[in-house]
């Protein structure tokens, strides 16, 4: 029996104009940024699945940590890289364009050691999700007024 990809998409930025996050997340999605040749990096997020093996490396193998979206998100147009962060390394899944909607998938995914990896379908659906909802992973601001979170 097939079942269907259950994910989530958690924003992983705060802040308007000077975005913030978890040290670890943000200097991982720097270095991918200046790698993949973006100007920065103003979208990010973490995607978790449903079913915990998705992305999760074999038994005895070299732990993978989380599977992170980071992007640019410019006025006209948008570059979103879905990838696999771990403490020494990276593996990249996907790159996709808006508002095109083109994507490119990755040999490297492809060929890792995972115990389950994600379709070229199934990374079509979690683009479609990011292009539909580009706010699931936009920093935001929370402004306190007189105790009280508007």
């Amino acid at each position: 029996m097939k079942t269907t990809l259950q994910f989530s998409i958690e924003s992983l930025l705060f802040g308007i104009e000077n975005s913030k996050g978890s040290i670890e997340q943000v200097l991982f999605a720097g270095k991918m940024a200046e790698c993949e040749g973006m100007p920065n990096c103003n979208r990010l997020g973490k995607l978790t699945f449903n079913d915990f093996t998705v992305n999760q490396a074999w038994a005895g193998a070299v732990s993978l940590d989380e599977t992170l979206i980071l992007g640019y998100d410019g006025w006209n147009d948008s570059v979103l890289h879905v990838c696999i962060r771990s403490v020494r390394s990276a593996v990249r899944i996907a790159t996709g364009s808006f508002p095109g909607r083109e994507i490119v998938m990755y040999e490297e995914y492809r060929e890792a050691i995972l115990l389950n990896k994600l379709s070229d379908k199934q990374i079509e659906e979690v683009f479609k999700e990011l292009w539909n909802n580009m706010d699931l992973i936009a920093s935001t601001q929370i402004f306190v007024e007189g105790g009280i979170l508007k």
